[in-house]
């Protein structure tokens, strides 16, 4: 089934079901929770509706543990029990459950690993993405288990779900739950990890150091392979661009439209290493490039703890206010936002509320963070009007130009009818997020079954993760996957997508690192 215009515009989720959290956090960006049920907090979030009721926390099941004041579920989710009480989190749970009791004879686990209870007036994250990674990710379960689309259905695959909570800060419980039930669950490698920070670094090394795989999904800095001390991480593989990737995507595309002028705003937080990442490693790119020196930037630093008094979004704005001046004066013909798409629409929203200059209209240019706002319509006013430009991970039409006959359009078309036929929605793929899940848990599926000691060692599974190289790809449905020496994908390609004012997103164009698409007889190497 093709559906040709599906994704010029899909719905965030702003309006959706998530459930009560087991633990009083709202999750659903800019939207109120009331409960039905007797409640244990009441919050004031700051310009929303002003009291949000919150059902009391259950309690937390077999691999879990409660950490913090309020009471948080962090850990691996051995039993399935879940971390909400209701809602689509609730039900992908459920379905996780229900796919792995249809398991028998023998079988491996691969491990989902993210923040499970994204919280916005703290995190950066979106819980609706995290959905469309968790659906991704079963998806691939389901089918390899049906399919031979990961040389041949045995081992039989399980799927679990294991959260290290709010900026990651809990990674320690997770990684623990991690190795305590390896041997019980037949863990044989970790997918996910939903965000580049230092925290999430540790717990890659942390598994690393049990000899426990991680392929990373959405997880882009240049440094997520290396400890904090800079050792490399040997058992890390991702399947998504390094930001070096992003960012000589992103000046192909300024040198390509003529953008002379640029102005680079970044984040200085040193726990972020994708926004630190991606500042260094645009600067780097543009100026190789164009022999130009970048000499407009605004720096910025993002909160590295919870807040006390104030919404995230309140004080991300009233901190962007200040630079309304320098980008007036400055006049740039476009921003190069190195920083998190949540701060991106506070940056945007202070500008467009801060009163009028002579700039009526702005391009900013940023990474596929932006994929957690994609859908949303955009901040203005009358007098300033923004265009988003981002380097997307993937995206759901991405491969419409294709020929029909086409490897990458075959491979997604057969992938996107499995994602149907298990209930989820056209409108989840759009972000691009099922997508890169799906392709990182296939490439773990894909190493599993290559490896006939992954259920019994999985230290052995790094070898068969190497083996995954040039002529021997996945075909992943975010574009053909060959894993580098260094873990890293090589040459993948990248969607360049544009927000449009009202939410809308239209493809740009593709982009590859090395130029042109990658060629495993030829172009491609580590």
């Amino acid at each position: 089934m093709r559906w040709p215009h599906r994704f010029t515009r899909f719905r965030h989720g702003r309006g959706r079901s998530f459930g009560h959290l087991v633990h009083p956090r709202r999750w659903p960006r800019r939207h109120w929770i009331v409960s039905s049920a007797s409640t244990t907090a009441v919050v004031l979030v700051a310009g929303l509706l002003p009291v949000v009721l919150y059902t009391a926390p259950a309690p937390c099941g077999a691999g879990m543990t409660a950490v913090g004041t309020a009471t948080t579920c962090v850990g691996l989710d051995v039993d399935s029990t879940g971390f909400t009480d209701g809602g689509r989190l609730a039900g992908l749970t459920r379905q996780v459950a229900r796919s792995n009791a249809a398991v028998d004879g023998a079988f491996a686990t691969i491990v989902l690993l993210d923040n499970m209870t994204p919280d916005p007036a703290q995190d950066s994250d979106d819980g609706e993405t995290l959905v469309h990674r968790i659906e991704g990710a079963l998806t691939a379960v389901r089918r390899a288990n049906t399919q031979s689309i990961a040389g041949g259905t045995e081992p039989r695959i399980k799927l679990l779900l294991a959260s290290y909570g709010s900026r990651a800060e809990s990674w320690r419980h997770a990684v623990n739950a991690i190795r305590k039930a390896r041997v019980s669950e037949h863990i044989a490698a970790v997918v996910g990890i939903g965000q580049s920070l230092n925290t999430t670094r540790q717990a890659v090394a942390a598994l690393s150091d049990s000899g426990i795989a991680t392929i990373g999904s959405v997880v882009t800095a240049d440094d997520m392979n290396t400890d904090l001390d800079g050792e490399p991480i040997v058992d890390f593989f991702r399947v998504s661009p390094t930001n070096t990737d992003e960012a000589q995507a992103m000046v192909s595309y300024l040198t390509a439209h003529g953008k002379q002028k640029v102005m680079l705003v970044h984040d200085l937080n040193e726990g972020d290493s994708y926004t630190r990442t991606l500042a260094s490693a645009f600067v780097a790119a543009y100026e190789t490039r164009t022999g130009i020196k970048i000499s407009y930037t605004d720096p910025y630093r993002s909160p590295k703890l919870q807040l006390t008094g104030t919404a995230r979004t309140v004080y991300m704005k009233n901190r962007f206010a200040k630079m309304l001046v320098n980008v007036c004066a400055n006049k740039p013909d476009v921003i190069v936002f190195a920083g998190r798409s949540a701060d991106m629409v506070s940056f945007m929203r202070a500008l467009s509320e801060g009163g009028a200059c002579a700039l009526t209209s702005l391009d900013v240019v940023t990474g596929d963070d932006a994929a957690n706002i994609a859908g949303e319509p955009l901040p203005a006013s009358d007098h300033l009007k923004f265009r988003v430009f981002y380097t997307a991970l993937a995206h759901g039409a991405q491969w419409d130009s294709a020929p029909p006959n086409s490897v990458n359009r075959k491979n997604y078309d057969a992938f996107e009818q499995e994602f149907f036929r298990n209930g989820f929605g056209s409108d989840d793929l759009a972000d691009g997020h099922a997508m890169i899940s799906y392709d990182a848990a296939l490439t773990a599926i894909v190493a599993i079954r290559n490896d006939p000691l992954a259920t019994t060692d999985p230290s052995t599974l790094s070898d068969a993760l190497l083996g995954l190289r040039c002529v021997n790809t996945i075909p992943g449905v975010s574009g053909a996957i060959a894993l580098a020496s260094d873990g890293n994908p090589t040459n993948k390609v990248m969607p360049i997508l544009q927000i449009q004012q009202n939410g809308f997103l239209k493809q740009e164009s593709l982009a590859w690192p090395a130029g042109t698409p990658l060629d495993p007889q030829s172009t491609c190497h580590d």
